[in-house]
Order: structure tokens, then sequence, then C-alpha cells
């Protein structure tokens, strides 16, 4: 088990480029036997390469020994030296109670993640629960991409143990003399994968041994049906994608908007993952049919959110934004220094003897008076005007975005650099502001704005 594992942790390690004493991991530890033994060969392997575990455990609250089970995993930590972080669930009766506990485990874990920013998230899932879900996928009929099952990579969340059977498991506790804690909710059949997992799976192998061999099969072959098409996006991914950063994609409208349902989800999926290193939930295929429609059918402006992703529709594009809430508030106003950053641009500043014109207008000149009296930073506020250096009459910055066609985002997110009394002096990018300059030929002050 000790050598799969390791194994497994030089796999991820070179795929972030990354010594495996670098590594660091989050362990979602539930005390059942799966995760203890995950967790143990874990610790021994980092005991080893001196790589960082900390564990992160949830408390569902849905029978009497939910109590006992997070103290058994606390004492564990504790008497291992690791961290470990526990969450409480509640849930309301009527809820599809495994759905939505998986969501919540999910977001937690993919929220921990990011802020004690680890490599990867672990979990234990086996072979054994991968074949009970692409049977219970069969069942439903659902999609080819639903048809791959659990994923070992999904954003951080990785799963060594997804090619182990239970059997192997069990072994490596019993060898190792592990202690762990049964969730009595395992014997719930009311909760369908225990029904599937005791019931119907084992009844349907009686009739159909084979069946195992074959979900396997489809699985893969779905899995490299997959892979062919992100290979395809990967190449293409100059005509589809028109302009990205770490929170803000732009999308060419007209080269999705046939995609297949599948290909569709495949793309959002895809666009999440490689842009924004984050997952988007599952997600029925109504939901998918609807955004489908949506890129379709709907007028500029028109929002849709996928998850933590939110998709605005401008004209010929589709702009997918994470964390839209951090945009729609409005930021300080701040002052304009050197490396400045605004969203997902920044600003550099030099000296010079020389006054610089720009014609893409990313640079703008200023007296080193001027500029020490204090420049700033703000969003676009409705009624902003400026008198045009070129045009030399005043102008609403509303119609400069219009015949620049900004859009709705883009607007969001436009630096406009004011004076200390709140007068427009340049739209970066855009254009100038006629100004006052003071002749000061040997102190010249040249501020260029980088985009991302």
């Amino acid at each position: 088990m000790i050598q799969i594992i390791e194994n497994k942790l030089y796999i991820y390690c070179k795929e972030l480029n990354i010594p495996i004493q670098s590594l660091s991991i989050l362990l979602s530890l539930s005390g059942g036997i799966d995760s203890m033994v995950l967790a143990s060969v874990l610790i021994e392997l980092s005991n080893k390469h001196f790589f960082k575990l900390q564990l992160m455990h949830f408390n569902h609250n849905v029978h009497q020994q939910a109590g006992q089970i997070e103290r058994f995993c606390k004492l564990f930590a504790q008497e291992n030296d690791i961290n470990i972080y526990c969450t409480n669930f509640s849930f309301e009766i009527k809820t599809n109670f495994e759905a939505c506990a998986r969501s919540k485990r999910y977001s937690e874990l993919n929220k921990l993640a990011n802020e004690l920013d680890v490599h990867v998230v672990l979990t234990a899932h086996h072979l054994d629960d991968q074949i009970e879900t692409l049977y219970m996928k069969m069942l439903d009929r659902s999609d080819w991409i639903s048809g791959i099952g659990i994923r070992n990579n999904w954003g951080k969340i990785r799963r060594p143990l997804l090619d182990t059977q239970k059997e192997f498991i069990k072994q490596t506790a019993n060898d190792r003399k592990l202690t762990w804690i049964e969730d009595p909710t395992n014997d719930d059949i009311s909760i369908r994968r225990n029904n599937v997992r005791k019931f119907l799976l084992p009844n349907a192998l009686k009739d159909h041994p084979e069946m195992i061999y074959e979900l396997l099969a489809n699985a893969n072959a779905n899995k490299l049906k997959m892979e062919m098409i992100i290979s395809n996006l990967n190449e293409n991914r100059k005509q589809l994608i028109k302009y990205d950063s770490e929170k803000f994609l732009s999308i060419d409208l007209e080269n999705i908007k046939n995609f297949k349902i599948e290909n569709l989800k495949i793309f959002l999926y895809w666009c999440s993952s490689n842009y924004f290193k984050i997952a988007i939930p599952q997600l029925s295929r109504k939901y998918w049919i609807e955004f489908s429609n949506y890129i379709k059918h709907s007028q500029t402006g028109s929002k849709f959110n996928i998850g933590s992703l939110t998709s605005i529709i401008n004209r010929n594009e589709l702009h997918l934004i994470s964390n839209y809430s951090d945009f729609v508030t409005e930021p300080d106003k701040m002052q304009l220094i050197q490396n400045q950053k605004w969203y997902d641009s920044h600003f550099h500043i030099i000296e010079q003897h020389n006054a610089f014109y720009s014609v893409n207008k990313n640079k703008f000149s200023i007296s080193f008076n001027l500029f020490k009296k204090g420049l700033f930073m703000r969003r676009w506020k409705k009624g902003d005007k400026m008198l045009s250096a070129a045009l030399k009459k005043h102008i609403l910055i509303s119609d400069l975005f219009v015949n620049n066609k900004l859009s709705i985002f883009r607007k969001l997110i436009q630096p406009i650099i004011v004076d200390k009394m709140d007068q427009i002096v340049w739209i970066p990018g855009l254009a100038y502001a006629e100004i006052q300059q003071e002749t000061i030929e040997d102190k010249i002050k040249v501020i260029e704005w980088i985009p991302a």
C-alpha cells in the first residue's frame, strides 16, 4: 500500500513541477477504515519525505456517534501532531442527504484548500466506490460524461486509492493494527448508495458476473473520449478564448453556441480548471440545457451562474467571471504608486527628462510637481466626464466606453485616473484629458498601464 501511495504522490508532484518535500496535502478524514488507512500511510510518507499534511473532518450531525467520531479524529491528529480542521453541518429534513452532504463537503474542502494554499486535497475513494457509482449511473441512464464515474483528478482533488480494492484496504488496516469507527449510516438502506452496495449490485452480479469489467471498460472508453475533446480544446484555445486572466475570461460566443450539451459541459469545466483553478459542482443535464439555451438566445447583459462562476453575454462574447461579487463591490479610491495593482492590471512608474506621448494611450506623462500632488485610481461613476486632449471638448466617459465597445464587465474594471480634486486626467488605454502641465524639463513621471 505504501508504495502505491508514494508513487501517486510522485505523479502529483510531477504534474505540479515541485519536489515531494515541497508538497502540501489536505486529507479528508472521516474516521472510517478507508481514510484512516490513507492517513496512516501518508503520515509514514510525511516522516520520510517531510511534506506537509493537514486533516479536515466533517461532522454531519445525523447520528448519535457523530460527536464520538469527531473526538476520535481530533485525538488521532493530536497524537500524530497534525493540524485538523473540523466543520459541522446541518441538513433540512426533506433534502437529498447524500447529494447535499457531498456538495457541502467539496465546497468546504476547496475553500479551505485555497485558504491554506495546499497543492492537493486527498479523499479515500476506492475501486469499490467507483464500481457502485458506475452501476448507479447505468441505472440512471446518465450521459457518457457521468459514465466516467469518480474522477482521479478534479481541480485540486486527488483520489490515490481509486484503483485499489476495498479488501486490500481492509488487509492494510489489519496489518497496521489501525483503529477506526464505522459510520452507522452505512447500514441505512434508505440511503441509495447503501442499498446499491448491500443489495442491488450484489444481486445484479449474480445474474451478470461480467458486469464489473464491462462497467470499468465503458468508463475507460468514456475517459479516453473526454481526453480527446480536451486535447481538441487545448489545440483550439486561441480561437475559443479571446482574453484571459486569473479571474476573467472572454470567450468567442459564436464558436461555442453550437456545441453539443456534453461538449459545452466539458468546455466550462475545462475553462474553470485551466484558468481559475477551481472545480464546478456536479450539475444536472437540465441545467446544462438551460445554459445552452442561454448562450444561444439571451441578450447582451444577461447573466447565468455556474457554481461559483458568473457568465455575462456581451454581443459576440461570453464573459466568464470568478467571484463576481468581488467585482460588483466598488473598491475604495487608492493612490497611484509604483506597481499598484488594479484588478487584472498594474502600473509601472519611471522618471525621465522628456514628456512621452503614447499612441495606444497605455502610457501617460505628467510633471513631477503634479504627480507629487497625488494621482488616484477609482472606478467609473455615472455622469463622469473629462476635457478630451484629442477633441478639445468635454466628453462623457460613458460615451467613450460605448465608442470603444467596452462590455459591462470591462466597465467595472476599467481604471479611471484622477487628481486630488477628483478631476479625470487619464483613462488608461482609451483617452487623455487636457491638463495644464508644468514645464520642468528634468522631472517628468511616465506612468505605464500594464493589463494582464
